[in-house]
This record gives structure tokens, C-alpha cells and sequence, in this order.
């Protein structure tokens, strides 16, 4: 039986937190095979939303009401075999089916880390702080409507296995390869390779994207009103310069605060160019490309570049698809850090997994609680792991 769509209301007792709480679980952990497994993840779940501090498992569970059901929730989190990314995946479609989402967005997160036991752990510099810290480097992607930014699929940088790159389009294509992500672009911020690989992983997934990428990145142009700059591969930056002429302004919505402003936007058609080594022919990876450069003002040098698959899209959807990456960093981090997003304390990586599929799950229940729904219950409306309605292509 596919999982159950939750109805969620406007609050009418003071119950709406438990019920909130009682019904979004119901959903997202139906494909757990055992009850006592689903019954451990919503006490899981309540203890990270009730929890003072650090969420360790002695806070979790005496919180959750287990005073002495530390070692079994460590069992539940580390030791067991349950797989979270189906559990992902029904957060996903819960969150589809009950907010209008605009996008799926993919961000960075750094987890500093005392020791350098746990796994994934190296030196790496935090944006947030500006300094080298040790820890962890881990992507989250995160389903974003008009009001909430809520993440639903994460994947952790193993240094000597997988490049950030690789990392960044593993927080999606861990859903995608499902066949059940709804299937919104994606939105992602500029990772280290990310132009010559994540574009390419994207389109065999059949996910359109809008991909931020560095000036030194390499395309080559296709667009009939860039004469003779077809002849040969040439920079983002450099591209981008030679577009001035094509440059307008897009007037653009801000959700975050309703407001409309005024950017400009420059876009050119281009290709990826084909990889150095290998047979002379037309991948899909050299499908027809959008590159758009974008300018707060005009008498300066483009702020940000984009690489993006809708190709048709207009250039005022571009915009806001592109400003929905800072929604992240406007409070929804903050929420995911009182749900102990990056308080995990033990090494394993299942382990980590699972506990950020939970914290996403908590982040989600406060998310909702907090703008307004409440109730409980389930009405069927999701087959498989639930596939939703298709509202973009490229």
C-alpha cells in the first residue's frame, strides 16, 4: 500500500503541536517495515523538537520519554538496517502535497567536529564563520514553497571517495534515481567542479537545474546574436562580457519579503564543451544551455553566473529561482540547528544519515506547527513512494 497524504488544518486546540508532530510522522514513516520502528522515530522525532541543548541520545530520549531508552534509540539510530531514502523520498512528497513549492534548493553545511574520529571528518573552511575549522562538509537539499525552506535529502562528503561536486548532486539524484522526486528545478549554489560533471548527472536524472557556476568556467557559445564566438571554447566570464549588449532589466518578486525589485540579466545560448579525452560525438551533456549573467548594477561587474536547462523559462522566473538560494540562509538554518541538524555524536555513516533524515522530519513538524498547520489523519492520494504532478520543463 502506498504511503498516506496528510491532511493538515488551521489550528483549533492545543493539541496542534502533538498532532502536527503525530500526523506528519505517519506519512513519512510508513515505509519503515516494523511498528516498533516507526513508534521509535516519532519519539525520535519529538525528542529533537523538545530537547534543551545538544541533542545527544541521553537528551533525545529522556526527552521523548525514555529516561532509560538511550541504548535502544543508539540501537535505532546506528545499529539498525532501515533505509532512510525512502523515508526522504515520502518527506518529499508529504511536503509537495501540502505546500506550493517553487524549487528545490541545494546547500552547503559545515559541521565542526572536536575530534577526528567520525567519519567524513577533515580541515575545511566555513563560510559561515570565515575560519578553517575541522569537520564535516555535508549538502542538504532543501524543498522551498512562498513561507518555509525545509530540507529533505542529504549526502556527506567522503573526501577520499567523492569529489563536492559529486557530493552536492548526490543530495538529489538520491531521490531522483527513485523515479519519485516531484520533479521541480533545482536550484544550486557554486561547488568546486560543479559545472563540468553536475549538468550533465542532472539531465540523465530527467531533473531541469539552475546551477551557479565560477567566471572561469568553459562553454561554448551557440547563440546566433553572438557572432563568430562560436569558433572555440571560451570562459563564463568572457562570454558573459561580450553579452553587455543583451543585457535587460527583470523586474522580480522577492517572496521573502514581498517586495519587487529590479535586476539584469544577460543570457546567451551555449554548450558544455565536449571532454578532452573520449570519442568526438554529441552526449547529452552538450544539449542546448542557457548561460545567465546577473547584475544588481548595471555599472558593475555581474554579480552571478548560471547555468540552467530551461531554456524557455522566462527571465523574470530565472530570477527568482535564482534569489531562492539565499531563502536558505534567512533563518531556515537556524531551525534546522535547534533540531540538532549537526549534533550527531556518533562516527557511523549510516548513523549520520539517519539522524539527519530524522532532524529533517523534526525540522519539517516545527515548519508547519509554526506557520499555521495542525490537525491529523491521512487520506490516501500517493502510489509507490508518491509521484506528484510534473510543473516545469526544461
Amino acid at each position: 500500500m502506498g504511503p498516506q497524504l496528510v491532511q493538515f488544518t488551521r489550528p483549533q486546540s492545543s493539541r496542534v503541536a502533538r498532532d502536527a508532530v503525530s500526523g506528519l510522522c505517519q506519512g513519512v514513516f510508513e515505509p519503515l517495515p516494523r511498528a516498533d520502528q516507526r513508534r521509535k522515530a516519532e519519539l525520535y522525532v519529538r525528542g529533537l523538537l523538545t530537547a534543551r541543548g545538544r541533542k545527544t541520545m541521553r537528551n533525545i530520549a529522556a526527552h521523548a520519554g525514555m529516561p532509560a531508552g538511550e541504548q535502544s534509540l543508539h540501537h535505532f539510530i546506528s545499529c539498525s538496517t532501515w533505509d532512510w531514502r525512502p523515508v526522504r523520498a515520502n518527506l518529499a512528497a508529504q511536503l509537495d502535497g501540502l505546500l506550493n513549492l517553487q524549487a528545490w534548493v541545494v546547500k552547503p553545511m559545515v559541521i565542526p567536529k572536536s575530534g577526528a574520529h567520525s567519519v567524513g571528518v577533515e580541515r575545511r573552511f566555513d563560510a559561515g564563520s570565515g575560519h578553517m575549522v575541522s569537520g564535516q562538509q555535508a549538502f542538504g537539499m532543501w524543498a522551498v514553497s512562498e513561507d518555509m525552506s525545509i530540507p529533505v535529502s542529504w549526502a556527506l562528503h567522503l573526501p577520499d571517495e567523492t569529489t563536492l561536486a559529486g557530493c552536492a548532486a548526490r543530495a538529489v539524484l538520491d531521490l531522483a534515481e527513485t523515479r519519485t522526486l516531484p520533479r521541480l528545478p533545482v536550484v544550486m549554489d557554486a561547488v568546486e567542479g560543479g559545472a563540468d560533471t553536475v549538468p550533465s548527472q542532472l539531465a540523465s536524472a530527467g531533473v531541469p537545474f539552475l546551477l551557479e557556476v565560477g567566471p572561469g568556467a568553459q562553454v561554448q557559445v551557440t547563440d546566433p546574436q553572438l557572432p563568430g564566438a562560436a569558433v572555440e571554447v571560451s570562459t563564463v566570464g568572457r562570454v558573459i562580457d561580450a553579452a553587455g549588449a543583451l543585457r535587460r532589466p527583470v523586474r522580480y518578486e522577492d517572496r521573502a519579503d514581498r517586495s519587487v525589485r529590479t535586476g539584469f540579466l544577460a543570457a546567451v545560448r551555449v554548450e558544455l564543451p565536449e571532454p578532452a579525452a573520449g570519442p568526438r560525438r554529441r552526449t547529452q551533456s552538450r544539449r542546448p544551455l542557457l548561460l545567465v549573467g546577473e547584475w544588481t548594477d548595471a555599472r558593475r561587474r555581474p554579480e552571478r553566473y548560471w547555468l540552467t536547462d530551461l531554456t524557455t523559462a522566462p527571465p523574470a522566473l530565472l530570477m527568482r529561482l535564482a534569489h531562492l538560494s539565499r531563502r536558505i540562509e534567512r533563518g531556515a538554518t537556524d531551525q534546522s540547528d535547534r533540531v540538532g541538524m549537526r549534533d550527531f555524536e556518533g562516527r557511523s555513516f549510516q548513523g549520520w544519515h539517519r539522524h539527519v533524515t530524522l532532524a529533517s522530519a523534526a525540522h519539517a513538524a516545527a515548519a508547519l506547527t509554526a506557520n499555521g498547520f495542525g490537525g491529523l489523519g491521512g487520506v490516501g492520494g500517493f502510489g509507490g513512494y508518491a509521484t506528484a504532478s510534473r510543473r516545469c520543463s526544461a
